[in-house]
């Protein structure tokens, strides 16, 4: 009975499927780190962190990042027979949440376009953010492996 209250997606039928309501947590929790950090980092002394000579801006990266790995790893976690499908799915989200954020303030605050360049680094940033997720997850997989 124990187990049932502290790791449902264990006990519950279905435990190698994605679970929506950890995907949007694992997102959830990604964004928490990734999104005052971008908002900081688009709008370093009115202009983005990257568009100017520091190399500031791979302090913000490091961040986002450290989004992704603690999203992954809830998202392994709490569904380790899913744990890389789970953090995928929670990353992707979380990426559109963030692309779609930093169009909507190209087009609609500063009025600009998007550089070929910046579209690049967002699919790279795409990737990064899957990978690091679905690495992380295996580590929260072991974790609650080894809890349980």
């Amino acid at each position: 009975m124990s187990s049932e209250v502290t790791r449902p997606a264990q006990t519950l039928g279905g435990a190698s499927r994605l679970c929506w309501a950890d995907i949007a947590l694992s997102a959830l929790i990604t964004l928490v780190l990734a999104v005052p950090t971008m908002a900081v980092e688009e709008d370093w002394h009115g202009r983005p962190m990257i568009d100017q000579s520091s190399h500031l801006w791979m302090v913000a990266a490091a961040i986002v990042v450290t989004g992704f790995l603690a999203g992954g790893f809830f998202a392994g976690y709490r569904r380790p027979a899913a744990a890389v499908a789970n953090a995928a799915a929670a990353a992707g989200i979380a990426v559109i949440v963030l692309i779609m954020a930093a169009l909507s303030r190209r087009f609609l605050v500063v009025h600009e376009g998007v550089p070929s360049a910046v579209v690049e680094l967002w699919c790279w940033g795409l990737v990064a953010g899957i990978v690091s997720s679905a690495v992380s997850s295996q580590l929260g997989q072991r974790f609650a492996r080894s809890r349980g």
